[in-house]
């Protein structure tokens, strides 16, 4: 289960949020993530690379809407998953976080894939305490 991996606090946005507005708050809040959901309904994640993918593709996307930049297919996992399924679907979509959702398809929260690296460190670490 994803539960202790799952950041239910992300920053999310509705689709027409402009790209200005989303990066202001990513910027208030030290996020690196934009949750873009409608109703709801996760469409993708907006991050500092995808908005410098489109900036490179000389599109001016201040006042561009979120929904625009996010792709048709979002990286998303069921919060009933196991991190091994977490660590296949990361390697499979190469992705870096994940949208998790819960059993209506709903926004449910976020996983990094250094929330998962963290979290099996804190394993090890207990393991190598335990061997002592």
């Amino acid at each position: 289960m994803l539960g202790d991996l799952t950041r239910t606090d992300a920053l999310t946005a509705a689709p027409e949020t402009t790209v200005a507005d989303a990066a202001e708050a990513m910027r208030t809040r030290d996020a690196d993530i934009v949750v873009v959901v409608d109703e709801n309904r996760p469409l993708g994640l907006l991050t500092p690379e995808t908005v410098g993918r489109a900036v490179v593709a000389d599109e001016d996307v201040r006042e561009m809407a979120v929904g625009e930049l996010v792709g048709d297919d979002p990286v998303t996992v069921h919060e009933t998953a196991d991190r091994e399924a977490l660590v296949r679907l990361f390697a499979r979509r190469d992705a870096r976080a994940a949208i998790v959702v819960d059993e209506g398809d709903e926004y449910a929260g976020v996983v990094t894939f250094e929330d998962l690296l963290a979290a099996y460190a804190r394993e090890f670490d207990a393991l190598l305490e335990l061997a002592e």
